[in-house]
Formats: C-alpha cells, sequence, structure tokens
C-alpha cells in the first residue's frame, strides 16, 4: 500500500508539472529578448498553440522570405515526381545573381525535382523554386495558386503566396508566424522532407552529367559557416537541430524556422523579421563587410537555441532510481535452475536482482510521465543465459536493461539471491525442471527518453554451456577464415612468383637472341670486306 500511495503521489506531481502555465510562471521566458519582430515557440503535436506562451506577435501579417519554400518543397515531394527531369527556362534564371540566393543552374540544363529540391532548400535557390514550380505545374502562377490551394486545407487562413521563393518587394506574399509553424510542422511528418531539410551538404549532377553543384545548407544549427581566412564566423551549431529553412529580404528581414528533436519531443521555433527594427543595421547593410554583417546574421540561430534550450528545459524532469522503484519498476526476477538438488528448499526456484544506485538521476521528458507510469512495470528486459547449478550466493547471472521503447536509461547485472546446490551426478531433478528456460520481462513502450544514464557492475559470468560451444565455434570460423585468407595471399605470391621468372626467362632468351644476331652480323661484315 506504501508504494502504490507513493506511485499515485509522484504521478500527481509529474502530471501538475506538465502545464504549461505552472513552467511557465516558474522561470518565464522574456520574450523581448528575441530580436525578430515575429516569433513563436510551439510543440510540433500542437503547432497552433505558442509553448508556455511563448509568442511575439505571431498573428500579424507579415512577409516569409525564403521560409515560403518549405511549401514549394512539400507540394513537390507531394506529387511523387521527384525522379522526373526539369528543363531549365530563361526566366527561371534571370535574376541578379548579386541580391538572390540561388543554386547555379543554367537555362537550357536538365535536372531531376529531387536534386533541384535540395537546391531549393540547402543553399535557398529562387532558380531551382521557378524551375520546379514551371516543371509540375506549367507557371509560377499555376503552382503559387495550388499553393494556396494547400494552406487554405491546412489551415493556414492568414496566409497568401503569389511567388513560389519568397522574394517579393510588393508586401502581397504573405502569412504569420503561427501559420508557418502549423505549415513545418506538417512537413516535418515528411520523411523525404525531413531528409532534405537535415542534410548539411550535397553534390548533384546534372541529367548530362557534365555539370556537378555542391550544395551547403544555409541553416547555421546544423553546420558551421566556413571562416574566409580573415575572421571565424560566430558558431551556432545545436546538436538536437533537424532543420529547417532560412530566409532573409528587404521586406522580410533575416528569417529562420528551426526545428530541434529530443526525447521523443520535437520543438518548432519560427522567428520571422529579423534586423526590421534595428535602424543601424537597415543604414548600414549595403556597405558592411562579411565581419562586420555576421553578428546580424547569427542572431537568427542565437534566438533558436535560446528557444529551444527554454523549451526542452522545461519539459525535463530529473528522477532518480529510488523514484522509479517506487512507482513500481521491478527489481527482482525469478528464474529456474536446472541441476537443482533435490531437497532445494525452493525447488530450483532462483530470484535474481540487480544492484543500482537508488539516487542516481535520469532525465527524462515530462509531457510522457503519464506513459511512464502506466508502463513502469514492465520497463525491464532481462538477459538471462540457461542457469545450471551450482550457483552461489552473490554470482552474475546474467543482465537487465531497463528500457523506454528503444532507449535503455540504465542497465546493470543480476546477482543470484541464495546459494543453489546441484544434484548428484545430475540425477535429482528439480520439481520444476519441465520449464527450466529463464524469464525474460518485457515490454514495448512509447518513447518517453530525455537522456540516458548507464550503471554497471563487473563483467558478465553466464554458467552456459551452449554460449561457450559457440564461442569456440566462432574462433574456429575465425581461424579458417585466416587460415583461407593466408593460403589466397601466398598462393598469389608464388603466381606472381612464377610470373616473374617467366618474364626474366623470356627476357634472357630475348637477349641472348641479340647477341647472336649482333655477332653473325659481325661476322657478314667480316667476310664482305675479305
Amino acid at each position: 500500500m506504501r508504494k502504490k500511495a507513493i506511485a499515485v503521489l509522484l504521478t500527481f506531481v509529474f502530471l501538475f508539472t506538465l502545464l504549461p502555465g505552472a513552467s511557465a510562471q516558474a522561470e518565464g521566458f522574456d520574450v523581448s529578448t528575441l530580436r525578430e519582430r515575429y516569433a513563436i515557440l510551439v510543440n510540433a503535436d500542437d503547432p497552433t498553440t505558442a509553448l508556455y506562451g511563448i509568442e511575439k506577435n505571431a498573428d500579424e501579417h507579415c512577409s516569409t522570405g525564403s521560409t515560403i519554400k518549405i511549401l514549394t518543397c512539400m507540394l513537390a515531394i507531394e506529387s511523387g515526381r521527384l525522379d522526373e527531369e526539369a528543363t531549365v527556362s530563361d526566366n527561371a534564371v534571370n535574376f541578379n545573381k548579386k541580391y538572390n540566393s540561388l543554386m547555379g543552374l543554367e537555362a537550357g540544363q536538365k535536372w531531376t525535382i529531387r536534386d533541384l529540391l535540395y537546391g531549393l532548400m540547402l543553399p535557398s535557390g529562387n532558380d531551382a523554386a521557378i524551375a520546379i514550380a514551371e516543371q509540375l505545374a506549367g507557371s509560377t502562377r499555376a503552382f503559387a495558386n495550388q499553393m494556396n490551394e494547400k494552406a487554405k486545407e491546412l489551415g493556414m487562413n492568414n496566409s497568401y503566396f503569389t511567388t513560389v521563393h519568397g522574394k517579393d518587394d510588393s508586401g502581397k506574399n504573405y502569412s504569420t508566424a503561427r501559420d508557418m509553424a502549423l505549415l513545418t510542422a506538417w512537413a516535418l511528418q515528411n520523411e523525404t522532407f525531413r531528409q532534405i531539410v537535415s542534410t548539411t551538404t550535397y553534390t548533384c549532377s546534372d541529367v548530362s552529367g557534365h555539370t556537378t553543384i555542391t550544395l551547403q545548407n544555409t541553416n547555421r544549427l546544423l553546420i558551421d559557416a566556413q571562416s574566409d581566412g580573415t575572421y571565424t564566423p560566430i558558431s551556432c551549431l545545436y546538436p538536437d537541430a533537424i532543420g529547417v529553412k532560412t530566409g532573409d529580404t528587404n521586406l522580410a528581414g533575416k528569417c529562420f524556422i528551426a526545428a530541434a528533436a529530443r526525447g521523443g519531443v520535437t520543438l518548432i521555433a519560427v522567428l520571422l523579421g529579423g534586423t526590421l527594427d534595428d535602424q543601424d543595421y537597415l543604414d548600414r547593410s549595403l556597405n558592411m563587410n562579411a565581419k562586420t554583417k555576421d553578428p546580424y546574421n547569427a542572431q537568427r540561430f542565437e534566438d533558436a537555441i535560446a528557444l529551444f534550450n527554454y523549451g526542452f528545459k522545461q519539459m525535463t524532469q530529473l528522477v532518480t532510481v529510488q523514484d522509479l522503484i517506487d512507482m513500481g519498476m521491478p527489481v527482482s526476477f525469478p528464474v529456474q535452475v536446472q541441476n537443482a538438488a533435490k531437497n532445494d528448499p525452493e525447488n530450483g526456484q532462483l530470484t535474481v536482482s540487480p544492484r543500482l544506485d537508488a539516487n542516481r538521476e535520469i532525465q527524462l521528458m515530462t509531457p510522457f510521465m503519464e506513459q511512464l507510469t502506466s508502463n513502469i512495470s514492465s520497463m525491464a528486459e532481462t538477459k538471462i543465459g540457461t542457469l545450471v547449478a551450482p550457483i552461489n550466493s552473490g554470482d552474475v547471472v546474467g543482465t537487465v536493461e531497463y528500457k523506454l521503447g528503444n532507449s535503455v536509461l540504465f542497465t546493470s547485472n543480476l546477482y543470484a539471491d541464495r546459494d543453489v546446490r546441484e544434484g548428484i551426478l545430475g540425477g535429482e531433478p528439480t520439481a520444476n525442471s519441465e520449464n527450466p528456460q529463464p524469464q525474460v520481462s518485457t515490454g514495448a513502450v512509447t518513447s518517453l527518453m530525455g537522456t540516458a544514464s548507464t550503471l554497471t557492475g563487473e563483467p558478465v559470468k553466464e554458467s552456459n554451456t551452449r554460449q561457450i560451444v559457440l564461442t569456440i565455434l566462432i574462433i574456429l570460423l575465425v581461424l579458417v577464415v585466416v587460415a583461407f585468407v593466408v593460403f589466397m595471399v601466398i598462393v598469389r605470391i608464388r603466381r606472381e612468383r612464377r610470373r616473374k621468372a617467366r618474364a626474366a626467362a623470356r627476357r634472357r632468351r630475348r637477349m641472348q637472341q641479340e647477341r647472336i644476331a649482333r655477332q653473325r652480323a659481325v661476322e657478314e661484315r667480316e667476310y664482305i670486306r675479305r
């Protein structure tokens, strides 16, 4: 009863920590520190609700810059025509190269839609966007209409798109931070999209194979900006980042939509309108060199990291091993021992237990604590070979993994809790010898992991004849393979020696023939002189 009461109490405590209001009030995030005009942080499972109330002008219309290429990319993926060839038109390359982000296409080239998508999302190629739109819809206008239809279908009710790439100075192309969060959450459900936006570098060739382009992602959470030799850009790498898209136009400012995943939770940070409120930057931007401009470029990445760090911290719960034990985590496992003495008091039944540090802390994502509570009794998976008496108290007889889904929280050796004497010459079977196999506890639990820790003891010693035989067979197999390789090497060496010997013999015969020929020539000349 005491353990059940503690478990219920802990469950209520954990569930209370899930309430956004409680966590937000505990520390709070000051959105005024964000240097972007429009922002929102969401959990991908609930993309229209600001996580812990973190939003800033999230429903105001604004220009999105190249972040709208997320929708362009997804429409192309959904078309199912990724291996189709697209011919690059003059219209697709009609850009001022100084003021546009481009994949580097040339008119008349043919590229697959798949490669164009990497050119669209990694370097943010406007030329790739037009080539994709013209191939799939016939024109950019027709493709933009499809974008608006999809936006309406997704519930992006405050969005309207006139371009397929986001390069727009008219203001007719707009969305909101909340709508873009909704769009991104939908896109991240697609595996092909996730693969593209998480790629750091990608090398592709046109259909003819004459032109090869290496593309680099502009997302500095995934890849460091390279030094030009005079200075090193600010590093903004983030280990949990998985994408998604940058943007930068005069009307949109510096934009960034980012996603990061940790412990089964995906967060999305939408940051639009960076530098729009920085008059000093606006006045100097055209004349700034790379070193001076880099801090402004890095702002959106730094702000995304700040949002992710805060969000994940609020969603992380520290629990001790003792907490889990009190909640019902199994710490003893019955197994059957073969060849136990007939007078064994437990008929060969043995209890094995791990040796755990009860004060060890483990990080879990709190949104899943309810699932942990309901599945805690099945989170242990034992690995024990067939046990044969005699066994002494304290012997290591196997291991146990405490798992949440496919993630291992911690492991420990399993130790026998008593002596088990052997039967005389194997003639005294136990009462339960009909079922000699050890019990293995398994459980399919939804992934709940935050940060895993490992608890280990000395190496496992299994009294398992089959394991020994298997090890011997593996060693013999390795020896056979090694012997075969050595044999093949020797055969090759001998073959090479014979080849060289034959070649040397041919050279000697040729040299002898040449000497005979020269001698005959000399004799003929002497004969002629006589």
